[in-house]
């Protein structure tokens, strides 16, 4: 998508962004949601709950990354476990490393529900 020039006040463009930054949270885009709401901070500080809601995407956003490097973690050790196990089948070979990336991504998810869980109740 190219560079959009906003214009109107500095509360119209925030006011423009913080919405595009809600609508990219919606969807699940918390990097571009972190890029959005840096430029709202950036240019008012104060503005709503800017400063919140670009801590919680960044939080977000460190989630989907390390779900992705424990599902990565999870697919090596199916590789490892197909190939300590002589699997022949390349098949067979392929179910152990995709198996393995569900596991490492349901732990993740897993590790995640525990901590929330934690800091909510304690």
């Amino acid at each position: 998508m190219p560079k959009q020039t906003l214009s109107g006040t500095i509360d119209e463009q925030c006011e423009f962004l913080y919405g595009l930054a809600l609508e990219k949270m919606g969807q699940g885009n918390f990097t571009g949601a972190a890029h959005v709401l840096k430029e709202v901070v950036k240019y008012r500080p104060d503005f709503q709950d800017a400063a919140a809601l670009l801590a919680e995407a960044k939080r977000r956003k460190r989630e989907q990354r390390n779900l992705v490097l424990f599902a990565l973690l999870g697919l090596s050790i199916g590789i490892f476990a197909g190939s300590r196990m002589n699997v022949a089948n390349d098949l067979l070979f392929f179910v152990y490393a995709a198996v393995g990336a569900l596991l490492g991504y349901a732990a993740g998810n897993l590790l995640y529900s525990f901590r929330h869980s934690f800091h909510r109740d304690g």
